[in-house]
């Protein structure tokens, strides 16, 4: 009973580590308790049994932090705009870096070398998930490094209180930045990334117009026998969206 009770007791606070990386935005790997691993008493098949746990919980752990991205969002009918994809990275690269710390302290590297002498089935996954960590982190990186060239236009973008034509500016320099980055990037230069990206955009676009044409302004127009100014709006927006075609289809060009 005292063995399950401190069993149960631990997994406790390893969820509770867990839940607490979770509010923060972080990933938090739980070390199995110091008292079991590190006691001599403690038979090295128990050890092995403890270390072993942990790993599948970090394994889990990681891979759901390694099947985020970006495009999640537009899949659950969110409408994200381009500040959301630079937030995105900015967070996945923080946590993926946090991540390879964790696992480069020297209690992690006790454990994998505890595993690698008593043979476990689990050393060789671990390490192969490890190098997967490693890619990731890079790619996050520079992504983030990257996407930060175009913040300053971005949050212009999401700006409300510019006018369409000041907004409809930067959709030049906007499609040129994403043209180098797609030239020089070794990760963002695939056609999901920038289809994400675009349909981000897209979403400013349309946020933007719905701010200038929602239906209580147009219907209010014509109720008040004023559809001129109806019809103004619904122009402006129309020729707001065609520049930023023109810009796109003239950077693919």
């Amino acid at each position: 009973m005292s063995k399950d009770l401190m069993e149960t007791y631990h997994q406790f606070l390893a969820n509770l580590e867990v839940t607490i990386g979770l509010v923060e935005g972080k990933t938090n790997l739980p070390l199995p308790p110091a008292d079991v691993t590190q006691n001599e008493k403690t038979s090295s098949k128990d050890k092995a049994a403890v270390l072993e746990n942990a790993t599948i919980h970090w394994t889990r752990q990681i891979k759901a932090e390694l099947r985020q991205d970006p495009e999640m969002a537009l899949k659950k009918g969110d409408h994200p705009d381009p500040l959301t994809e630079l937030a995105f990275w900015k967070n996945k690269a923080a946590n993926l870096n946090s991540i390879c710390e964790q696992l480069a302290g020297e209690r992690m590297k006790k454990v994998f070398k505890f595993l690698e002498q008593n043979k476990s089935t689990q050393t060789s996954a671990f390490s192969k998930l490890q190098k997967e960590v490693h890619i990731a982190r890079v790619e996050a990186d520079e992504n983030y490094k990257y996407l930060q060239t175009l913040e300053q236009y971005f949050y212009k973008l999401v700006d409300t209180s510019l006018e369409l034509s000041e907004v409809a500016e930067y959709f030049v320099p906007i499609m040129h930045t994403i043209m180098l980055i797609y030239t020089y990037s070794q990760y963002y230069n695939t056609p999901t990334r920038l289809l994400v990206l675009i349909r981000e955009i897209c979403n400013a676009i349309i946020f933007q117009c719905r701010q200038q044409i929602d239906s209580d302004k147009i219907f209010g127009a014509i109720k008040n026998e004023d559809p001129s100014d109806a019809h103004n709006k619904l122009t402006m927006c129309m020729e707001f969206c065609a520049k930023f075609k023109e810009a796109y289809y003239d950077t693919k060009a």
